[in-house]
């Protein structure tokens, strides 16, 4: 729903990551993913549009790349998670590994993504 009388447009709706080039597994990755850019005030604004057009259906995860504001959230978006991780310390970056590999083994343990 959104603040606009409570009425989603179909541009708007929030479809499940369907590529046929890709497991369900992999889908379903990609779709909490994309939620979670979509979701995250951190990221930058034209990466949680991206994620907003792929979840919407406006767009086709293959697609992504040869459109330019796609292209641009992208590499803009990546260069700056690049930075940020190269500013951290090392031990910060162990702390997020170590975070990430504990969430990866926990959803194994729950029966998968």
């Amino acid at each position: 729903m959104n603040s606009r009388n409570d009425f989603i447009s179909p541009g708007e709706r929030d479809y499940p990551v369907e590529d046929k080039d890709l497991s369900e597994e992999q889908n379903e990755h990609l779709t909490e993913a994309l939620r979670g850019v979509r979701g995250n005030a951190a990221a930058p604004p034209a990466l949680q549009d991206l994620a907003r057009k792929v979840l919407g259906g406006r767009l086709d995860l293959k697609d992504v790349l040869d459109d330019p504001s796609g292209h641009r959230a992208l590499t803009d978006g990546l260069s700056g998670m690049r930075d940020s991780w190269r500013s951290m310390p090392p031990q910060d970056r162990q702390a997020v590994r170590a975070a990430v590999e504990e969430k990866a083994a926990q959803k194994e343990a729950d029966g998968g993504w």
